[in-house]
This record gives C-alpha cells, structure tokens and sequence, in this order.
C-alpha cells in the first residue's frame, strides 16, 4: 500500500470520517473512494491533492506531519484521537484537576 494511501486510511479512522461524508466534502462518488482506499484504484495526483483540500483542515494538517513524518502537536493528536483514546485523556485530566486542590488551575 503506497505511503499517502495508508495514512489516509488511518485518518479516516482516526477522525472517524465516513467514505458518505468524504463523498459529500469532496464530490468523488463512494465507490471511487473504496476502490481508492483498498488499493483497485490510484487517484491521480491532481485527483488526490483536491481531495485532500476538501478535507477539514486538522486532518489535512495531520496528513502532512505524517507524510513528513513530522510529530503532530498536542492538539491534532487529541483530535485525530479515537473515542476510547478521548475518554482516556478525559479521565487522566480528571484526575489531574481533582488532585490539584486548586481548582482554579491545574497543578503543574
């Protein structure tokens, strides 16, 4: 699987974008997309890069850290976060706010 293919695969995934939603945002028909994302199909280059502009900008931002293989900042990885990952992280800040004692900031 080619390089750009993956990690929009695992974009999908992550910001638990449908293939509908993907259709919707970018005009390319679900069947195009599937073919695309299960390597029958190449876009071309021109074809793929106006996909990927169509596409909200955090999961545009994060597909190029990953591209160049560049570490996300702390806010796209929260949101390219799976909803378990989330609930995690809500529980950890939990935790962090009820054990500073103050709750007007967090502890550092």
């Amino acid at each position: 699987m080619s390089q750009h293919r993956e990690i929009f695969n695992q974009l999908l995934l992550a910001f638990g974008y449908s293939a509908k939603q993907v259709s919707a945002w970018t005009g390319i028909h679900e069947s195009r997309l599937s073919r695309f994302r299960t390597s029958k199909l190449d876009l071309e280059a021109g074809e793929f890069f106006g996909l990927l502009a169509q596409m909200p900008k955090e999961f545009q931002n994060t597909f190029w850290q990953k591209i160049h293989n560049e570490e996300p900042d702390w806010r796209t990885r929260v949101l390219s976060a799976s909803h378990s990952e989330v609930e995690e992280i809500l529980k950890v800040l939990a935790e962090r706010w009820a054990s500073s004692g103050d709750t007007g900031r967090l502890a550092s």
